[in-house]
Order: structure tokens, then C-alpha cells, then sequence
């Protein structure tokens, strides 16, 4: 421990960022990579070639262990902390896949993938905040863009693992698949364990300043000093003691409470954000693209796969532009800019598919420029949707509910995941382009949900964020306290 502790500065925040990214390379790996595996022929042969339902059953009930992981982060993160949590969640994703990789019926792989699912939900509703208490203000949205664009590298990893063992016959073409999220889990384990500090935030909720202290000083490096980080505890306190007066005697309470932090208004900003990822139509793309491409452009399955590889080149090729941006643009145009290039794309795609039926003999010509469309989608999805809507409910919920409120986010999250991935197949086949229309109306009006009433948190600290709130919302907050000349003035707020 005494190597880690000389670990200071932005070597640990990079650190930091390596071990909590690994849950969405997770997150993005375990979506994509079963899509393949499902049809491998040693699969079809061991499972006896199951059928269309039980394979989307299959595909589908991660979500579920995903729900699941999130409501046990929201009853034990808080009590657990940043670094135990995340362990626990690694350790499980690490049981779910050794189970998977030696299944050998339906019933052992179906409750492998529903514990990856678990071990997934519980880091992804933890890690965001790990890392935004860790990183400076300055950069946090770059880092925890970093953290959330990995998804898209998770994703482009299974579909091209998929695709590189497409013409295998033996187990390997379903074995190496599951197992090699392995190396993800056992990075970021050694990592945590040998390692990273647990958040200084969390342990001066816990009453440890001895603690929280040292780990501050860890995070300044060389480039702070002793007063620096004994003003960085003085305004955690004063946070602290602010959001005392929300929901006093009960955690439960003060998610929901309209005190000087404005707790529930807060958690509604943050979970509105995860439902509206899900609500725009990104799953419905990432699950279904190779159906799409087999439907309109009429490719054969291998093909499908190499283009659906091409997707998620583009979202993580896309996915940087936050990463270099974010911290100078904010938060809101990314996420009201996307649902307007989203909303344009899929009200596009659903006039070409409309036209498609009423000219059966240009159907392919139609398809063609509708798959392309969605391509485009896709990657305006990478660019604006993908990390800034993770990013944004670590930095505006307040400290007091941010376990239970990030947790409760993805709890919705994952729901509406399991929702879309579920009624896509039944509405394209019923209502067909109409239900590109129902994507481009929740896209329009999350837009306008967005521009109007979602506060910017750039260039704020996670602490000037409560400050900020009391004072719009007619709160007294204590005179003199250290960020009260910067909350009096809070240029980079707007649209609360």
C-alpha cells in the first residue's frame, strides 16, 4: 500500500478512471455480444437450437439482472461505499461469466447472463459518482465522458469478437466470447483492491475526516497544499450540514424532500435524463440494427454482423467528441441538440420506409438510404446521448441522495432498456414506420424538456451545485461559506 499511496494527482484520477470504465466496457460488451454468440453453430447444436422467443429471451433478461443490480447499489451503497460496492459488483460479473462459459443448458445460461446482469447494474450505478468525487471540476465531464464513450468500446469488442469466430464449429466460438469480459473485471478489481482511495465525500458522510482528508491531499498531488485541502474539506462540511435540513430522520425522505438542497427536484432531473436515454430510441437501434440490415438491404446474416461491426466503429469513434468538448460547450447543448438530430433522423427513416411500401419495386433503394439514416442516428447518438446522459446525473444529484438517486436512475434505466428491447421487434412488425414517428415525438419532446428546464453544471463543483439550488429556491445558506461568491454569480448556470 505504501506504492499507492505515492499514486497522487492525475495519475490517480487516470487510474480511477481505468478501473471504473471497465464497468461500461462491461456494460457495452455484455449488450453486444450475445447477438452473435446466439447463432454460432455450436450453440444451435448444444442448446438445440432454441427458438426466435427463447433466444430473445435470452438476449433480453441481462436488462433484468441489470434492474436488479441497481436496486441492491440503492439499498447498500450508501452503507458499502464507492470502492466495496464496485468490488462486490466486479466479483459478481465475474461468477455470471464463468458460469455462462462452462453452460452447457439454457437454464445455467440464462442464470449466468442474469448475474453479469447484476454485477453490471450494481457498478454502473455506482461508478459515475466514484469518479466525479474523484475528478476536479475543470475536467470532470471529459473524464467521465472517458468513463461512459468505453460503452462503445465494450460494444465494438463483442460485435468484432462475434464476427472473428463467425465460422468457428467448436465450443471456442461461445466460450471466449463470454470469458474475455474476464480481463475487464480482474483490471479493475486489482486496481481497486492494491490501489484507488475510497471518495473523500463519502467518508466525511461517514464522519472520517482523518480519512477524507489524506485522500484529498492524494488527489491534489504536488499541486495543492495543505490550505487547499483543508478549504476542499470546509466546503464539503458546509454542504453537509446545508442538506441536514432535507428530510431529516429519514434517507427515504430526503430523496423526495423539497428543502434547501431540492432533493426531489434534483432526483427528477436525473432519473428524467436515464428515462429519456432509453426513450430515444438508442436500443432500439444497438439490439435490432442486424434485422434491419437483413430486412432492407437483404445481406445475409454473416453480413449483417460485419455491418452492425461498422456501427459501433462509428459510436466509438463519435463518442470522443464529448470527451474534448464537453467541458467547454456544458452539458445541455449535447443533450437538446442530440434529440433534435435524433428526432430528424427517425422522422427520415420512417418517411423512407412509408414510401418503401407504397413502391415495392424501389424497396431496396428505399432500405438502403433508411439503414443509412439510421447509421446516422447512431452516431449523432454517440456523440450527444451516449456519455452526457450518464454524465449528468452524477453532477446534479446532491451528496446526501447520490447513491440511492443514481441507483434509482438506473433502476428506470434498465427498465426502459428491457421495455424497448422488448416491443421493438412487435411494433416494427405491426405498425412498422409508424413507430419511428412514436422514437422522433419522445425525442422532440425530450428536447424540450431539456432546454427548458435542465440547470448547466459545468466548470461547478458537485458542492456549488447545492449551493446553487438553495439559493434559486429562496433557501438561506451560511454567510461567508467558500463558494458563496462564485454561487452568487453562477455564469455557467441556465435554464433552471
Amino acid at each position: 500500500m505504501a506504492v499507492a499511496e505515492n499514486i497522487t494527482g492525475r495519475l490517480l484520477v487516470a487510474l480511477v478512471t481505468v478501473a471504473t470504465s471497465c464497468a461500461f466496457v462491461l456494460f457495452g460488451y455484455n449488450n453486444g455480444v450475445f447477438s452473435g454468440i446466439i447463432v454460432s453453430p455450436w450453440f444451435l447444436a448444444t442448446f438445440a437450437n432454441p427458438p426466435a422467443k427463447t433466444l430473445a429471451i435470452i438476449s433480453a433478461i441481462y436488462n433484468l439482472g441489470g434492474f436488479a443490480g441497481s436496486l441492491i447499489a440503492f439499498f447498500v451503497g450508501a452503507k458499502l461505499g464507492r470502492r466495496r460496492t464496485t468490488l462486490g459488483g466486479i466479483v459478481v460479473c465475474i461468477v455470471g461469466a464463468l458460469v455462462q462459459g462452462v453452460a452447457t443448458r439454457l437454464g445455467e445460461l440464462i442464470a449466468g447472463r442474469v448475474v453479469c446482469g447484476v454485477g453490471v447494474g450494481v457498478m454502473t450505478s455506482t461508478v459515475g459518482i466514484w469518479q466525479a468525487e474523484i475528478t476536479p471540476s475543470r475536467s470532470r465531464g471529459a473524464f467521465l465522458s472517458i468513463q461512459v464513450g468505453t460503452l462503445a468500446g465494450g460494444l465494438f469488442l463483442a460485435q468484432w469478437i462475434n464476427y472473428g469466430f463467425h465460422a468457428t464449429t467448436t465450443r471456442v466460438a461461445f466460450a471466449f466470447p463470454v470469458c474475455f469480459q474476464l480481463v475487464f473485471s480482474l483490471v479493475a478489481g486489482l486496481l481497486i483492491l492494491f490501489v484507488l482511495p475510497e471518495s473523500p465525500r463519502w467518508l466525511l458522510k461517514q464522519g472520517r475526516r482523518v480519512e477524507a482528508e489524506a485522500v484529498l491531499a492524494r488527489m491534489l498531488g504536488s499541486r495543492g497544499s495543505r490550505a487547499d485541502v483543508a478549504q476542499r474539506l470546509d466546503a464539503i462540511e458546509a454542504v453537509l450540514a446545508l442538506e441536514q435540513q432535507d428530510g431529516q430522520g429519514s434517507v427515504y425522505r430526503a430523496l423526495f424532500s423539497m428543502g434547501p438542497t431540492q432533493n426531489g427536484r434534483r432526483l427528477l432531473l436525473a432519473c428524467g435524463v436515464l428515462v429519456m436515454h432509453q426513450l430515444g430510441g438508442s436500443n432500439s437501434v444497438t439490439y435490432y440494427l442486424p434485422t434491419l440490415t437483413v430486412t432492407f438491404l437483404g445481406v445475409s446474416h454473416v453480413e449483417s454482423l460485419w455491418i452492425a461491426g461498422l456501427s459501433s466503429l462509428a459510436s466509438l469513434l463519435f463518442a470522443i467528441v464529448p470527451v474534448l468538448t464537453i467541458d467547454r460547450l456544458g452539458r445541455r447543448v449535447f443533450l437538446w441538440g442530440g434529440c433534435a438530430f435524433q428526432a430528424l433522423t427517425f422522422v427520415v427513416v420512417a418517411v423512407l420506409l412509408a414510401e418503401e411500401e407504397k413502391h415495392p419495386l424501389q424497396k431496396h433503394t428505399f432500405g438502403v438510404a433508411a439503414v443509412v439514416f439510421v447509421f446516422l442516428f447512431y452516431c449523432g447518438y454517440a456523440m450527444t446521448w451516449l456519455a452526457p446522459s450518464w454524465v449528468y446525473p452524477t453532477e446534479v444529484l446532491p451528496l446526501q441522495i447520490r447513491e440511492k438517486g443514481l441507483a434509482l436512475g438506473n433502476v428506470l434505466y434498465w427498465l426502459f432498456q428491457f421495455m424497448i428491447v422488448e416491443i421493438t421487434p412487435v411494433a416494427l412488425a405491426n405498425i412498422q414506420y409508424r413507430f419511428y414517428i412514436i422514437l422522433a415525438v419522445f425525442n422532440f419532446v425530450g428536447g424540450l424538456l431539456v432546454f427548458f428546464f435542465l440547470p448547466e453544471t459545468k466548470g461547478l463543483t458537485l458542492e456549488e451545485m447545492d449551493f446553487y439550488f438553495a439559493k434559486k429556491y429562496g433557501f438561506d445558506v451560511p454567510e461567508g461559506h467558500p463558494l458563496d461568491s462564485k454561487v452568487d454569480h453562477p455564469e455557467t448556470i441556465e435554464h433552471a
